[in-house]
């Protein structure tokens, strides 16, 4: 028998908890946690559903300020707006598994009150480990370079960094220069193929392709010739 977890039950004990987060109570059963700062802003989501019977603890969401002012401008100056405009955004997504381990696993529901006041102290920690610990460090470009160049380009769908194709690649690209990585060479020959594979599976986006070709050049050129803005 699980135990019909209520949402404003959660609300009440966030305010309570977590008072320095804005939450309230979303659509599709989302109980929305957002805390701002200067250096990044932070949005994570319990979900109710069913009842109250099934939880889902959905991870992060993060604004990473410190260098999305920094690489917003430099796509609006040196990238096609168009693409920009329609492929850009500018929120990372984390999922728990990424930096924090524990023993507690987040189960899909809770027997009685008890479960549920361990699962939400859970979650409380968990939020607190990344506020602390790891959201403070990714505004190091440094450390940016090495999370995003942690795997190779094949497996590059694996860290989320906001926006589609080929905004997102761009994005990587620019973290990687600036973070001094080694995987930088490996993304720029992959994001061309990908450009370049792109045009010949979708030859009615001929255009489309060609913005997307000329911002890849102009942001190579850029990143290449450029100095480093986080030096």
């Amino acid at each position: 028998m699980c135990l019909e977890v209520k949402k404003d039950f959660i609300k009440k004990w966030a305010k309570k908890t977590m008072p320095d987060y804005k939450v309230w109570i979303g659509d599709s059963g989302y109980i929305i946690f957002v805390k701002e700062d200067i250096d990044f802003s932070i949005e994570t989501r319990i979900r109710v559903q069913f009842n109250g019977t099934i939880l889902n603890f959905e991870g992060f969401i993060v604004d990473l300020n410190s260098f999305e002012n920094i690489f917003s401008l430099l796509l609006n100056n040196v990238v096609n707006e168009i693409i920009v405009k329609e492929y850009y955004r500018r929120r990372f997504i984390f999922v728990i598994k990424d930096f924090y381990h524990s023993e507690y696993v987040f189960p899909e529901s809770v027997k009685d009150e008890e479960e549920l006041n361990l699962y939400l102290s859970e979650f409380c920690k968990c939020v607190r480990f990344y506020e602390t610990e790891i959201f403070p460090k990714l505004t190091d470009i440094n450390f940016l370079a090495e999370y995003v160049g942690s795997v190779p380009f094949e497996q590059r769908s694996e860290i989320v960094v906001g926006g589609s194709f080929p905004l997102q690649l761009f994005k990587k690209l620019a973290i990687l220069k600036w973070g001094n990585h080694s995987r930088y060479e490996e993304y720029k020959e992959g994001t061309q193929k990908l450009i370049e594979l792109y045009g010949i599976k979708k030859p009615e986006k001929i255009d489309e392709v060609k913005f997307f070709q000329q911002g890849f050049e102009k942001l190579i050129y850029h990143l290449e010739n450029e100095p480093n803005p986080f030096l």
